[in-house]
């Protein structure tokens, strides 16, 4: 049996007509006949009860046209599939974020792509950067919202996003109220930062922003997550330097101070350049129609 057949059975049956089906269906008449004597064939059923003045469906004819119906309007339906699919307009997407970005682009990126293309399952996970690069070569993740000093030379990187590093001090500290510092007022605090091997890149940046002014931060704790640091330094087990996306968390019992000539931190899209899912480049036309590719927040 061929989708041919059925197609033509389908368009016989509505219009009770070979000569009117056949021109629906730009063939001629003999063979829409002979197609539909071969279906009649295979079946074992008489589809059709035909006299010199008519054409009608028999009881066989009648259950096999809703039948051949649905099959039709399943193949449309997995036409359509497999076009949106090639699109990128359906399928699945497996992002992975860290956390220093779930505060400024991983919302609003991933609410205007999941509105863009609803019928994309958006499966998002949490993690930090070294495992994100790992999850991106293995195949566990399509994309990475990351460093992009942390990436590996083989993966693509189009950054989406900037923004200034801030202090966080304990609520009471005794700069807590300035409206700026320097990073060398805070020479003599203990720092609680993210571990080198989570990010090198964050990790970096923080101790050499210290060092440019004549020191080396004492470092008390090391976390992997910002969130937990806010916490920590809530605690009074320290200080530190954390995105400045951060304030919208509100945290209690901290103050969130900027900093003078604070170091910028890019956030990047990260993903493989063999990637076979046609998604993540509408992941990425959704960051550059946003206007977020190169934007550098203020502090």
């Amino acid at each position: 049996m061929e989708l041919r057949q059925l197609r033509y059975f389908v368009v016989l049956a509505e219009t009770l007509h070979f000569g009117r089906a056949a021109a629906l269906l730009n063939i001629s008449q003999p063979p829409l006949s002979r197609q539909i004597a071969l279906l009649e064939a295979e079946l074992g059923v008489v589809l059709l009860d035909r006299t010199r003045r008519s054409v009608r469906l028999s009881a066989a004819g009648h259950r096999f046209y809703r039948d051949a119906k649905t099959v039709m309007a399943t193949v449309d339906q997995a036409r359509g599939h497999a076009r949106a699919a090639d699109l990128g307009e359906e399928g699945t997407l497996m992002a992975g974020f860290m956390f220093a970005a779930a505060y400024s682009i991983v919302p609003v990126l991933t609410r205007e792509y999941a509105s863009a293309f609803p019928r994309v399952e958006l499966k998002l996970s949490e993690s930090i950067p070294t495992l994100l690069v790992a999850d991106i070569r293995a195949g566990k993740a399509d994309v990475g919202i990351m460093y992009p000093s942390d990436s590996a030379v083989e993966l693509e990187t189009r950054t989406i996003f900037s923004e200034q590093l801030v202090a966080v001090l304990p609520e009471g500290h005794r700069l807590a109220t300035r409206a700026a510092i320097s990073i060398a007022e805070l020479r003599d605090e203990w720092f609680i930062i993210s571990p080198h091997a989570a990010s090198p890149f964050i990790y970096n940046t923080i101790v050499e922003h210290c060092r440019r002014s004549g020191f080396t931060p004492r470092i008390r704790l090391e976390t992997n997550f910002q969130q937990t640091i806010v916490n920590l330094v809530a605690q009074q087990l320290g200080v530190a330097l954390v995105h400045s996306s951060m304030r919208s968390t509100h945290a209690d019992n901290v103050r969130f101070v900027p900093l003078q000539h604070a170091p910028y931190v890019d956030v990047a899209l990260v993903w493989s350049p063999d990637t076979l899912n046609p998604c993540v480049a509408r992941f990425v036309d959704i960051a550059a129609q946003l206007g977020l590719v190169g934007t550098r927040s203020g502090s």
